[in-house]
């Protein structure tokens, strides 16, 4: 969540709103985690979160527009200074403006590269940001231009509270409290009682004031901050948001979407469980004393409609894991999770129903698909089922075993293999309906595996190998030993070549039938987790930190494809080069129409034809990715100190617009970055920890 990235600002005026090829189909109205909203009326609530996310509902939440602006960062805060004006900040001190509540951004030039975590606006004109290391920024021109204040601190500043243009508080890491009486121009550290984060504060008055933070951390002043108490603590939750609608009633909430509310000024409270062990709520917001909204991680919404009694969750579906996606035909097709949890369609995707083997130890891994009527799946704790009926209902097979099954492969319509953890191997020659075990070492965990036919197995393990069979199993000889390494999923486009990969960011590839292997370095440093192809030149790679691969050369050259999530890939289905699905961590179910490509890549975004340039981790120790608009030529990269001389030098080759370059040489200091092609060149600065 803290990684820094600083944004060329070489005459950057504009952000494109754009389509994202990418569509949500699950959970809804969409899945990255969300760290700042605000109602604005009623009926109209603007949230923002991770890689660049803007969603917008003027109906109540009943309907929502996901607008992608292509920003490969987090958005941690948003606040509006009209109806309709407002600005986003967030990673390596981005500041987004918007004139549409958020239909359409521009960016600004930015005084900090660190965080940006908080935002206020006071008025039309006058507004304040915090961040990392200490970080307070202040405009007077509606966001246009802003100016940096010093606070004397090094401290992570998370929020603050203006009662007006002059009087505000501030608080963050360590119980820090901050507060000024001359707009910013000068800030007195008050006495906290907690060394405990504060990541929220709200003044209801000019005396009566308080802050919420980690392990339930909920602090109260009545004489302006010059002295605070800390109320008894009613959740070990950590406390990500508080807001008080009058000074009686409030309300604070965190992690597991518990939360607690007070009606008497905070003299005591009542805990509330949330329903979602893995959610957080980061933000709540109210337009009035009925209607209120919360917004937290997986992109989860509630609203409330009576002052904060009842909460609705507004966002829709599941947020279980998923891990497996098998179609059949292109029309059947279904996705499998964890706690038994699964999708199922039957028009390719259009819609999909959720289902559930009643299971709870039952994480699907693997799914076939016989016949659109029967499906096998296989998982967690030794389960594996058989449906007759489309899904619908689920008998169980039992194989004596509680470890995983991780892979179900069918040698010919009747011969089939199971591939499990510690070493389990099953085989059935009657469609599954009975199977066989076949004894192999423990050591042998099975994570992945392609069958040749029913005599002739390759199969990858947790501890780096990739060992071959030639006797259907009864035993096995080593083809690839790598310690350290996972092997996550394998594919063979024919008898002869494949593709294998890694937990730890590699790529292999055989063209003799997996007994040699290549390591194939592609600069990309992912989580990669599977592999589908299409024919025989195109593939995908799913992955993590918003990006996936794709192939047209089968697996010799791999680009990087921009998917404006953060959440993990677990795996990836394509009917053709357009039509593809993505599933993953949180509930994420993807669609693309049109191979996954982002209309504005983010590293290609332009202004009055200038390209972007951007540099993270920014500051950073020991490596920097570059990403650049030259993605179409040959381009030079180079590394110059202040003074002009040049210091590193990097050749990139055609087509990719992607590079990392080891920095570790440099003494700690700022440095200039250029990009150039035969025609143009770009620049931005860095700095070197």
């Amino acid at each position: 969540m803290r990684n820094h990235i600083l944004f060329s600002l070489l005459f950057i005026a504009g952000i494109v709103s754009a389509q994202n090829p990418w569509q949500w189909q699950n959970p809804l109205p969409q899945g990255n985690g969300l760290f700042g909203g605000v109602a604005i009326d009623e009926q109209t609530y603007v949230a923002v979160g991770a890689v660049g996310t803007v969603i917008r509902t003027t109906d109540q939440g009943a309907t929502w527009e996901n607008y992608y602006t292509g920003v490969p960062a987090i958005l941690y805060a948003i606040s509006f200074r009209t109806d309709d004006a407002g600005t986003a900040v967030g990673d390596g001190g981005l500041i987004i403006n918007t004139d549409n509540q958020g239909q359409s951004w521009t960016m600004t030039t930015s005084p900090v590269s660190s965080n940006l975590w908080g935002i206020t606006y006071m008025n039309s004109t006058i507004g304040f940001a915090c961040g990392e290391g200490g970080t307070l920024i202040k405009t007077t021109d509606g966001g246009i231009s802003w100016t940096a204040l010093n606070t004397g601190i090094s401290a992570t500043i998370f929020a603050m509270h203006f009662l007006n243009e002059t009087t505000g508080w501030a608080v963050g890491d360590n119980g820090i409290i901050l507060h000024t009486s001359d707009g910013g121009a000068s800030w007195i550290q008050q006495i906290s009682p907690t060394t405990k984060m504060l990541r929220s504060v709200q003044f209801v008055s000019g005396l009566t004031g308080f802050a919420s933070g980690y392990s339930g951390t909920v602090l109260k002043t009545t004489d302006g901050g010059n002295s605070w108490i800390e109320l008894p603590h009613y959740t070990g939750s950590n406390l990500f948001a508080l807001r008080f609608i009058n000074e009686n009633t409030g309300y604070a909430s965190g992690s597991g979407e518990n939360y607690i509310s007070t009606t008497n000024g905070g003299m005591s409270w009542t805990f509330h469980m949330g329903n979602f062990d893995e959610g957080t709520i980061y933000n709540i917001h109210f337009t009035d004393e009925n209607v209120g909204w919360m917004c937290g991680n997986g992109g989860r919404i509630k609203k409330t409609m009576d002052g904060g009694k009842h909460w609705n969750l507004i966002s829709e579906d599941s947020f279980y894991d998923y891990f497996s996606i098998s179609f059949y035909e292109s029309h059947y097709g279904m996705v499998g999770g964890d706690w038994g949890s699964y999708f199922m369609t039957t028009n390719g995707g259009e819609t999909w129903q959720l289902g559930n083997i009643s299971d709870f130890d039952m994480n699907i891994y693997d799914i076939h698909f016989i016949s659109p009527q029967h499906i096998m799946v296989v998982g967690g704790y030794g389960g594996c089922y058989s449906s007759a009926d489309g899904g619908n209902n689920w008998q169980k097979i039992s194989l004596g075993i509680t470890s995983n099954l991780m892979r179900i492969r069918f040698a010919t319509p009747d011969v089939a293999y199971i591939f499990g953890v510690y070493g389990f191997l099953a085989k059935s020659t009657n469609q599954g309906t009975s199977w066989n075990v076949i004894p192999c070492p423990q050591t042998y965990h099975f994570l992945c595996a392609h069958v040749f036919d029913e005599n002739n197995l390759i199969a990858g393990t947790s501890w780096g190998k990739i060992l071959k069979s030639t006797d259907g199993g009864l035993t096995w000889s080593e083809k690839h030993s790598e310690p350290g390494e996972q092997f996550e999923d394998m594919y063979f486009i024919d008898d002869q070549t494949g593709i294998a990969v890694s937990g730890h960011s590699k790529i292999y590839r055989t063209t003799d039938g997996g007994e040699t292997w290549a390591v194939q370095q592609i600069g990309y440093f992912r989580q990669y987790t599977h592999i589908h192809f299409i024919n025989s030149t195109t593939g995908w790679i799913s992955g993590s930190d918003g990006f996936m691969l794709r192939t047209t050369d089968a697996g010799i050259t791999w680009n990087e494809v921009f998917i404006g999530t953060h959440q993990a890939q677990n795996v990836v289905y394509f009917f053709d080069e357009n039509n593809g699905f993505l599933a993953g961590n949180m509930g994420m179910l993807l669609h693309t129409s049109n191979g996954g490509y982002t209309a504005v890549n983010p590293a290609e975004q332009t202004t009055s034809g200038l390209n972007k340039l951007t540099v993270f981790p920014n500051p950073a120790s020991s490596q920097i990715t570059i990403v650049h608009g030259c993605s179409t030529v040959k381009a030079e990269i180079t590394v110059f100190g202040l003074d002009g001389r040049e210091l590193l030098v990097e050749k990139n080759h055609s087509g990719l617009n992607r590079t990392s370059l080891d920095i570790s040489g440099l003494l700690p200091g700022i440095y200039i970055c250029k990009v150039a092609t035969a025609t143009t060149a770009f620049t931005t600065k860095f700095v070197k920890q």
